[in-house]
């Protein structure tokens, strides 16, 4: 015979376990209810099976429990082994194998707290010894709460059931057996029931052709052989009858994909294999193939068709705030669910806690293909008050003054205010502000959210000045000197310039602000600045002038320093020019080796120019001082615009080192 059957949503079996929630929240009853005993079905003398103590629901908590187990009728089983959950850390029981076992356990961990459902107190294995059926009695001997406050609950029995062992029918009954392979869940969960089709359509269309049925006992269903008729066979004949029937009956019968009716039933096929197929609505469906013999009757075992699991899911909430829905919420087994935490005014999903874990805060929750007990737990607290702070790209600068401030507070804001010092605010969360007028300016920002306000204020912020008119000036370190010559420049120029221009009067340029040139080659160089400001709405210049002469090559230097009143005045040795006065004086190397300067010439602005014979000249690292008193320019000198004076009488010479 073939009998490979497969079986849908069986929980790891005809007796699965539950698994033990950890309560977190209220399941709304005000006490746990019962403990109950589930039903346990052994398929034949000599086999074993577990039934499950279950405590349903524990609104004051648990911290012990003492239970008496007793089989009804001694005969017909014996308990022979017991496994208590890891949550009862103490435990105890009776002597086993027997008929009647008392079962002790501590919660010591306290991990099953108020509002805990469906808790397993203990798992008993059942040997079953002769067929029959009876109670599976539970006495409740005591329990106390979290605290250890005693209470008391009632004990719900359960019912054993041990099947008759299968018969050897020879040669005119063949009776199929399931086989030992795990029953496989129908996609979707529990069937949908089917219609039932007319008596005379399943005659004409269907391959099964009902015989007569027995008649429904009122004790439910029959096992193989007992009280169903085997028709009459003829040889010859390449029909069969296969018997089919449930528990509980009136399932709906398909064979090859065709109703043909309800259980208990028998139908007359043709031999060969046939696929089967048992469904009742509500629970799990049944499917297999077997194989009809001709002239023969197959009884099958009456099905036990089995209802889908159910889940727990516990979902709870802490203060100022909730969940819905809440507490103990059923799921039919690869269902799904989805819960909603709803906060207090002023306060904020802080954190989630599913199944022992901790995640970050979001709402809604969704559960999808649960296939086991979960629990869901949310915490709430406070929205934290802001934190204001701010920054701006500028604090000082000239009227108008524009500003763009940024604002840098933290936290949850929903409102802004600033106040800029000038009479003015805004409510942008980073403006941009121009300050009209000259001043020293203190800045405010207050920021508010759901946790309340915040306010910073930084005082003398802001400083805005008067514009100062644009004036083109800069500084040189020096304006004459042997090449190659370095030059740092100085800007000095007013009015807050935002460019420069430079010209270095040998080709050269730059737009630093304080550059630094080398002249490479001897000359007389005019430097040239232009400043820029607000894009060059405004411009000035400022010029200067750089002598660079040829370097001193070998031979013996000696040196004349020219004292003059007229700063910027430029001196001039036999007709070369030789720099311009820098605060009051010039040194000038000269070689004493070489022929000696005679003529010494120095012109300034709005002085008459001076000539003068040179009448000593210095000897090595000698420095003479020549001091000129230039004369103011009168009208009638201007028109001549020189004067000759006599050789100079009576020149300073120093002895030392050089003074450059």
């Amino acid at each position: 015979m073939l009998g490979a059957w497969r079986e849908a949503g069986s929980l790891g079996g005809r007796a699965g376990a539950v698994v033990l929630l950890v309560a977190l929240a209220l399941c709304g009853i005000v006490a746990g209810s019962e403990i109950r005993a589930t039903p346990c079905t052994i398929e034949s003398p000599g086999g074993t099976a577990d039934c499950i103590l279950v405590l349903d629901r524990v609104s004051p908590g648990l911290s012990e429990f003492e239970v008496k187990v007793t089989l009804g009728d001694p005969a017909t089983g014996e308990i022979t082994a017991v496994r208590f959950p890891s949550w009862a850390g103490l435990n105890s029981k009776s002597k086993v194998p027997s008929d009647s076992v008392i079962l002790k356990g501590s919660d010591t961990g306290r991990k099953v707290g108020p509002g805990s459902c469906e808790v397993v107190l203990a798992t008993l294995t059942i040997r079953g010894d002769t067929p029959g059926t009876c109670g599976i009695d539970v006495e409740v001997i005591g329990m106390r709460d979290e605290v250890g406050s005693p209470y008391t609950l009632p004990g719900k029995a359960g019912t054993l059931v041990v099947r008759e062992p299968l018969e050897d029918t020879g040669n005119q009954e063949s009776t199929a057996h399931p086989s030992s392979s795990p029953l496989l869940p129908q996609a979707g969960g529990p069937m949908t029931p089917l219609p039932t089709l007319d008596p005379i359509s399943l005659i004409k269309e269907n391959p099964c052709v009902p015989t007569d049925s027995p008649a429904a006992s009122p004790d439910g269903p029959q096992e193989a052989g007992s009280g169903i008729e085997e028709p009459d066979t003829d040889a010859g004949v390449t029909t069969g009858t296969l018997c089919v029937d449930s528990d509980p009956r009136g399932a709906q019968v398909f064979v090859d994909g065709q109703a043909c009716g309800v259980t208990p039933l028998c139908l007359a096929l043709d031999q060969g294999i046939h696929h089967l197929s048992v469904l009742a609505e509500g629970y799990f469906g049944l499917e297999g193939e077997y194989e009809v013999p001709a002239g023969q009757v197959l009884h099958l075992p009456a099905f036990v068709m089995e209802r889908p699991a159910k889940c727990w899911i516990i979902a709870g909430a802490g203060a100022h705030g909730s969940v819905y829905p809440s507490g103990c919420v059923e799921v039919g087994r690869g269902g799904s669910a989805e819960f909603v935490f709803h906060a207090d005014p002023g306060y904020r999903l802080d954190a989630l806690q599913i199944d022992g874990v901790w995640y970050d805060a979001k709402s809604p929750v969704r559960f999808e293909g649960v296939t086991a007990n979960h629990t869901l737990w949310g915490e709430f607290s406070p929205f934290p008050a802001p934190m204001a702070d701010f920054a701006a790209n500028r604090t000082e600068g000239y009227a108008p003054f524009a500003v763009r401030f940024d604002d840098l507070s933290v936290g949850d804001i929903s409102g802004t205010l600033w106040e800029f010092g000038d009479n003015t605010t805004s409510f942008e969360s980073s403006p941009v502000h121009r300050y009209s007028q000259p001043g020293t300016y203190t800045v405010s920002l207050e920021v508010c959210g759901a946790g309340g306000c915040n306010l910073t204020r930084k005082e003398q912020f802001i400083t805005v000045r008067e514009k100062e008119p644009l004036t083109a000036g800069f500084l040189a370190n020096t304006t004459s000197g042997a090449a190659p010559l370095h030059v740092q420049f100085q800007d000095n120029s007013t009015g807050n310039p935002d460019s420069w221009s430079w010209d270095f009067g040998d080709g050269a340029t730059s737009t630093e602000p304080s550059p630094c040139h080398l002249y490479p080659l001897p000359g007389v160089y005019t430097v040239r600045l232009v400043i820029c400001a607000e894009g060059c709405m405004a411009t000035a210049d400022a010029v200067t002038v750089v002598n660079v002469h040829p370097q001193v090559i070998g031979g013996s230097v000696g040196f004349f320093q020219v004292m003059c009143s007229a700063e910027g005045a430029h001196v001039f040795l036999d007709g070369r020019y030789m720099g311009a006065i820098e605060n009051g004086t010039l040194n000038i190397p000269v070689y004493v080796t070489a022929a000696p300067a005679r003529i010494l010439q120095v012109r300034a602005e709005g002085f008459l120019q001076y000539y003068t014979k040179i009448a000593d000249y210095p000897g090595e690292g000698e420095t003479i001082v020549l001091d000129v008193p230039l004369q103011p320019l009168s009208q009638e000198e201007a028109f001549f615009g020189r004067f000759q004076v006599p050789t100079l009488m009576g020149n300073l010479t120093i002895s030392g080192p050089s003074l450059m």
